[in-house]
């Protein structure tokens, strides 16, 4: 078994929504705010190579979305899905099933792109599952 980490973009988050309650003051030694209080964000894939399948673990930002959609996000750098994968001889169509561990835009807006003025999916299988909350057993 091999796992890959896949960058597939960067992008800025307001800290103190990324970091709740916890003080600036103790966040900020790591991750410095600009001016707008936001933090430089990466968001990176798992890709699982098992001989038999390769399994994405989430599909990242995507590009698809408006320039005021990204102008909230201050998208950054060069990587996406499609180039991080070829990095590592890798392709979309190679990618046998796709597992989100949550439906926000920095996870899932990889898998599908824009053509013209079309979504089409970027990744020819998408198997969903629901995961229970551990604790209350609800899906």
């Amino acid at each position: 078994m091999h796992l890959y980490s896949i960058e597939t973009g960067n992008f800025k988050l307001d800290g103190g929504a990324m970091f709740g309650v916890v003080p600036k003051v103790l966040w900020e030694k790591t991750n410095p705010a600009d001016s707008s209080n936001k933090i430089e964000m990466s968001a990176r894939c798992l890709l699982i190579e098992d001989g038999k399948r390769l399994i994405l673990v989430d599909a990242g930002l995507g590009n698809k979305q408006s320039e005021k959609f990204f102008s909230h996000y201050s998208r950054f750098g060069d990587a996406t899905l499609e180039s991080s994968l070829k990095l590592n001889g890798f392709s979309t169509d190679d990618v046998t099933d796709v597992l989100f561990t949550h439906l926000h835009f920095d996870h899932c807006g990889g898998a599908t792109k824009r053509e013209g003025d079309k979504i089409i999916p970027l990744l020819k299988m998408l198997v969903f599952g629901v995961l229970k909350n551990i604790g209350t057993g609800q899906t």
